[in-house]
Parts: C-alpha cells; structure tokens; sequence
C-alpha cells in the first residue's frame, strides 16, 4: 500500500486527473455540442474509445515527464523534500528511469496511432517534441530563469491545443468533401473556446511555476538551479507572479464584458465570483506572503483556481442548455 501511495505521489495523479477531466469536458461539452448545433451531424473526429486513448495519451507523457522530474531532483529532494517517493526510497532510481520509459514510450505510440487512424501521422511527432521538452526541462531548462516556468505552462496549455489539432485535420477533411459547408465556422467556434482555456491554464500554470520556485528557493540556491527567485530574489518572482495573475484577471474580465453584452449573464456571474474572484484573493495573499508556508498555501489555491476554471465547462453548457 506504502509503494502504490508513493507511486501516485511520484506520478503526481491530482495532476494527471485535473488534465484528463479539462480535456474530457472540454470534448464532450464543448467539441461535440459543435457538431451537433453547427455542424448538425453525428460525425466525429474520435469514437468514445480513440478518445480514451487521446486522454491516455496526454496522461501518460505527463506522467514520464513528473517521473523524469523526481529522478533529477534526487539529490536534492533527500536534503530539501525527504518526503518524495525516490528520497524515501519507496521507488529505486532505476525503476523510476523504466517506468519514465514506459510513460514515454505508451505516450508517444498512441500519439502515432492516433495520428495514424486520424489521417495525419505526422501528429505523432508533437508527442516527440513535448516528451523531449520534459525531458530537457528537468536535465537543463528548469536552471534557466523563466525558461522551465514557460515551457511547463506551455505545455499545460498545449494540451488543449493539441485536441483542437486532431479536430482541425478532421474539419479540413469533412469540409473539402463539400457536405459541411459550416466548418470554417465551427471551427473559429472551437479556436475561441481553446484560447480561453488554453490562455487560462498558461497564466495559472506560469504564476504557479514561480509560486513553487519562491516556495524551493532554499534548496534549488543550494543545487544551483538558477530559477527566477535563485537570480533575481524572491520579490521579484513575487510581483511577476502578481503581474501573471493580474493579467489574468484582465482577461477574464474581458470575457465577463462580452458575456454581459451577449446576455449570457450566468456565464458572466461564475467567471466574476467563482473564478475572478479567487484569482484576487491570491493576488492579496501573495503580495503579503513572508514564509514558505505561505507560498505553499498559494500554490495550492492557485491549483484550485485551475480546477474551477476547468468546472466552468460544465457549468456553462448546462447555463445554455436551460436557456434553450
């Protein structure tokens, strides 16, 4: 039971869950309701199964590259964070570097089935470039200022980008068969949609990766990883943090404004309370932030605020649905 617990801390499976449940939502609430309403068919780029597989897919790359993560950090984890599953000696180095492996290697050959079965293989190779990202990110990037902290919300955005671009090949496919003449339009539908969520999950992903640098300062000073807070201070990691998280409000606000204006007021009142509203509660609690505890506590709100962001999905479709 002690190995399966450290097993799930090593692969971080809160993580893992919160990608597979945006992306599920996202599809199921947002893709295919497109192609219902707009499209007024039945078609669809993934039966139920293909979409497992695509969920899995992504799953699986993040977790290689959380293992990849922890197997660097060995070192320093038994000094700075005993608690991890590889500083505790609950996984060994090797098994962990086999089940990188496994994850890598599961991840990318769905990704070329995928792509395959798709009509464009070539998908696959994205899977190569983001495992290659993970990898180098833990090796090298995450030394450099800001260079880990934008890859890493990169890549927590790029997921929903990433089923925008199966779904992209499919419309291009079913569009120059001349049967759907709305696809240019379902698919500028769909591209919003995916900036909203994508650009969500980057600013929360990026404030939160230099929360977390804050939070490590001690420990990444000690191994000479040279993060944005190891460089320039703490302080200054802090109010980039708050720049990152008052431009999301920003954003959001944005799309509170054009909800109003379209009438779709409930839409409007869960972005203003259950999500703007979070957002500036941390933005509070990190300018007056001191110790380590205290960062901690942000990192973990701001997960949260990624988790309600995420809910918005299903709150807003069944918002229209009751409206219609």
């Amino acid at each position: 039971m002690q190995k399966l617990s450290g097993f799930l801390k090593l692969v971080r499976a809160g993580n893992l869950f919160i990608i597979a449940l945006g992306l599920s939502l996202f599809y199921y609430l947002v893709v295919l309701p497109v192609h219902r309403n707009i499209l007024q068919t039945t078609l669809v780029p993934f039966s139920n199964k293909e979409f497992v597989l695509f969920v899995l897919s992504v799953v699986l790359l993040a977790a290689g590259g959380n293992v990849i993560n922890d197997y660097f950090d060995f070192e320093l984890d038994k000094e700075f964070k005993p608690g991890r599953p590889l500083a505790q000696g609950l996984i060994s180095l090797d098994a962990a570097m086999y089940l990188h492996m496994f994850f890598v290697f599961g991840g990318v050959g769905l990704g070329f089935y995928l792509g395959w079965n798709n009509g464009n293989i070539h998908l696959g190779y994205l899977y190569v470039v983001c495992a290659l990202l993970l990898y180098v990110y833990s090796a090298f990037l995450k030394k450099i200022p800001l260079a880990g902290n934008l890859v890493v919300a990169g890549l927590s955005a790029f997921v929903f980008v990433l089923l925008l671009l199966f779904e992209a090949d499919y419309l291009r496919l079913i569009h120059a068969s001349h049967l759907f003449e709305s696809t240019p339009y379902a698919f500028a539908v769909l591209l919003e949609q995916m900036k909203f969520y994508a650009g969500f999950a980057f600013a929360t992903s990026l404030a939160r990766e230099l929360i977390k640098d804050i939070e490590d300062h001690e420990g990444d000073a000690a191994y000479k990883i040279d993060t944005f807070a190891v460089q320039y201070g703490d302080i200054a990691a802090k109010w980039l943090s708050v720049i990152i998280m008052a431009a999301l409000v920003s954003g959001l606000g944005y799309y509170m404004f054009i909800f109003y204006n379209s009438g779709a007021i409930k839409d409007m009142l869960y972005l203003a309370f259950v999500v703007t509203v979070p957002v500036i509660i941390t933005i509070v609690m990190t300018v007056i932030a001191k110790q380590p505890k205290d960062y901690a506590r942000i990192s973990n709100m701001l997960k949260l605020i990624m988790l309600l962001g995420i809910l918005s999905i299903p709150a807003f479709y069944l918002f229209h649905q009751t409206a219609a």
